[in-house]
C-alpha cells in the first residue's frame, strides 16, 4: 500500500513548519545544512526510497548546495521543472523575539498578543487568524512545500510527465545556487534525454495593494543589471586645486545624466522598469587628508524588461561620454594651473579596452599577475572595482581615464507572455481559481528579481560576449552559464501562493491559499497540460 505523508491539509501545514523551523539564512551554516533536510523528507516518499539515486546535489563554488529531485516517467521525455530556493534574509528585525522567528506557531501567537512590531495591514491579518507569521513563512518555504507534496502526488497516481524539483540557497544574493543548479540540470537532461517543456516557479505573489487577496501569476521576471562607472583623475594639495582633477567632481557630470535618466526606462503592456539610481558612489581614498580625491566608482543598478546588457552597456557608455565632454568644456574655460593650455582631455574607455592596453603596455602574464592578486575574499562588486583600480593604477601614464564596466550579480530579463502554451495555463489558472472563488490577476513581470532569469535564454551571444568581457570577475568568481541556459531553456511562469511583506518581520503567508487553493491550482497545470 502507497503512503501519502504530504497530500492532506494538515500534512502541507506540518511540512512547512519543519521548513521554516530551520534556520536557512543566507550564508549561514543552517543554509549549507538544509538541502540534507530536503533529502531526508523526500526520502520518506515511497519513490524516492526506491530512487535515491534520483536525488542529486550541485554545489557552488563555496560548496553550498542546490537539491534536484527528479520524478522520472517511464513513457515520456517531457519535462517540468519546479524552481524554489530557501534561503532567507536574516532576523534582526525580529528584535526581543530572534529566537522565535523560525517558529511559525510560537511566533504568530506572539503577534496576537503584540502588536509592537506589526503594522496596520499586519494587525488586521493577524486577527483574521487566516496567516501564518516566521521568516520564510511567505518567501520562500511554501513554494518548497508544495512542490514536495506535488511531486509525491505525481508518483504516487504514476503521472505520466517528468517533474524535477530544485530548491537552491543563494537566492536572496546572488543566485548562486540557481547558477549552480542550471549546469546540474542540464547534466541530467543530455543523461536522460529530456525535453524540458515549462519552468515553473512558486515564488509568493507579491501584493499590489494594502489589503488586496488577489492570487497574481507572473509570465516573466525583471532583469537587473549593474553597468558601473570608474574615475581617475589627478591627485593634488588642496591648497593646489587647479594642479589636479577631482575625481568627485568629474562624476558629478556622469552621475547627473545616469541617474533617474528615464531613457532608460521600458514599458511593455502597463507595466514599466523603475528609474536607474546609484547603488554605491565614493571615492576611494582611505582615510581624510588634504589630498584631492582622484578616483572615485559608482555603481548604477538598472532594471530591464527586453533590453540586453549589450542594449545597456552601448546607451550607458554614449551617456559617460557625453557626460565627460561637458566636464572638458567646464574645464577649458579654467585658466589656471594645469588648465592653461586648454588641451585637457580625459579618456573614456571600455574594461576590455583598459585590458588591451595594460597588456600592450605591460604584458599579457603581469596583468594577469595583477589580477590575480585581487582580494578573492570580498564581494563580487569588491572584487571588480579593486581589478578596475590596479590595472588604472598601473596605467596612469595615459592620464585623467573614465572606465565603464559591470558589476554583478546580472538577471537577464526573461518573458513568456506572448508563449501560447503559458497563456493556455493562465486560462486553466484562472478557471481553476474561480471555482476556488479566488481573483486572479496576470502580471508580466515578477516584480522582485528571481531564479527564472536562469532557465530560458533571452539574450544573444553579442549581448553575453559584451557582458563578460566588461565584467572583470567574470569566470573566476563570477560565473553565468550562459550555454547550459541555452540548452534548457524553456517557457516561464510563477505561481506561487498569497503572501504578504517579503523581507519584513510581518512577513506572513495566507493559510487558504498555501495549503488549499495552490495544490489544486498547481496540479490542474500539470495534469491539463502535460499528463496524457
Amino acid at each position: 500500500m502507497v503512503m501519502a505523508i504530504w497530500q492532506t491539509e494538515k500534512d502541507r501545514i506540518n511540512l512547512l513548519k519543519k521548513l521554516v523551523k530551520h534556520n536557512s539564512v543566507t550564508y549561514s551554516e543552517g543554509e549549507r545544512q538544509f538541502p540534507d533536510l530536503v533529502k531526508n523528507e523526500l526520502l520518506k516518499t515511497d519513490y524516492f526510497k526506491s530512487n535515491e539515486e534520483n536525488i542529486h546535489f550541485a554545489y557552488t563554488t563555496d560548496d553550498r548546495r542546490a537539491v534536484l529531485a527528479h520524478y522520472e516517467s517511464n513513457n515520456t521525455k517531457d519535462t517540468v521543472v519546479l524552481i524554489s530556493h530557501f534561503d532567507t534574509v536574516g532576523i534582526e528585525d525580529f528584535g526581543d523575539y530572534k529566537n522565535d522567528a523560525f517558529n511559525i506557531d510560537k511566533i504568530t501567537e506572539i503577534f496576537k498578543s503584540d502588536h509592537t512590531y506589526l503594522n496596520e495591514d499586519a494587525i488586521k491579518d493577524i486577527e483574521t487568524d487566516d496567516y501564518y507569521f516566521g521568516r520564510g513563512s511567505m518567501d520562500m518555504k511554501p513554494g518548497l512545500m508544495l512542490h514536495m507534496s506535488l511531486i509525491e502526488k505525481a508518483a504516487i497516481e504514476n503521472w505520466d510527465i517528468n517533474l524535477i524539483l530544485i530548491t537552491v540557497p543563494d537566492e536572496e544574493v546572488s543566485s548562486k545556487g540557481m547558477r549552480a543548479a542550471v549546469k546540474k540540470l542540464n547534466d541530467i537532461r543530455k543523461e536522460k534525454d529530456l525535453d524540458i517543456v515549462l519552468h515553473l516557479n512558486s515564488e509568493p505573489t507579491f501584493q499590489q495593494a494594502s489589503g488586496s487577496n488577489t492570487h497574481y501569476i507572473y509570465s516573466g521576471t525583471i532583469g537587473k543589471l549593474m553597468p558601473s562607472v570608474y574615475v581617475y583623475g589627478k591627485e593634488t594639495h588642496v591648497g593646489n586645486a587647479m594642479n589636479g582633477i577631482s575625481s568627485n567632481w568629474l562624476m558629478s557630470f556622469i552621475n547627473r545624466k545616469i541617474e533617474y535618466n528615464d531613457s532608460f526606462t521600458e514599458t511593455y503592456k502597463n507595466e514599466s522598469t523603475p528609474l536607474p539610481v546609484s547603488l554605491m558612489m565614493r571615492d576611494l581614498k582611505d582615510q581624510y587628508d588634504v589630498q584631492t580625491p582622484f578616483r572615485t566608482v559608482s555603481l548604477y543598478n538598472l532594471f530591464i524588461f527586453k533590453k540586453t546588457a549589450a542594449d545597456i552597456f552601448n546607451t550607458f557608455n554614449e551617456l559617460v561620454k557625453s557626460s565627460v565632454k561637458d566636464a572638458e568644456e567646464v574645464m577649458h574655460t579654467f585658466d589656471d594651473g594645469i588648465y592653461k593650455d586648454n588641451n585637457m582631455t580625459i579618456n573614456t574607455l571600455k574594461y576590455e579596452e583598459l585590458i588591451e592596453q595594460a597588456i600592450d603596455t605591460h604584458g599579457r602574464d603581469k596583468v594577469h599577475e595583477l589580477l590575480n592578486s585581487v582580494e578573492k575574499n570580498q564581494d563580487d562588486h569588491l572584487q571588480c572595482i579593486e581589478a578596475v583600480d590596479k590595472l588604472m593604477m598601473s596605467m596612469r601614464h595615459i592620464g585623467p581615464t573614465v572606465v565603464t564596466f559591470f558589476t554583478p550579480p546580472y538577471y537577464p530579463a526573461t518573458n513568456s507572455s506572448e508563449d501560447v502554451l503559458v497563456t493556455d495555463i493562465i486560462k486553466t489558472i484562472e478557471k481553476t481559481s474561480k471555482n476556488l472563488n479566488r481573483e486572479v490577476e496576470h502580471i508580466h513581470f515578477f516584480n522582485g528579481i528571481c531564479d527564472l532569469s536562469y532557465v530560458k535564454y533571452d539574450t544573444s551571444y553579442e549581448s553575453d560576449q559584451m557582458f563578460s568581457y566588461n565584467t572583470p570577475t567574470f569566470n573566476t568568481t563570477y560565473m553565468i552559464p550562459f550555454e547550459d541556459i541555452k540548452e534548457i531553456s524553456a517557457p516561464v511562469l510563477n505561481c506561487g501562493p498569497i503572501g504578504k511583506d517579503a523581507h519584513k518581520v510581518t512577513e506572513r503567508i495566507l493559510k487558504p491559499s498555501a495549503f488549499k487553493e495552490l495544490p489544486i491550482v498547481l496540479e490542474s497545470i500539470i495534469k491539463t497540460h502535460f499528463v496524457k
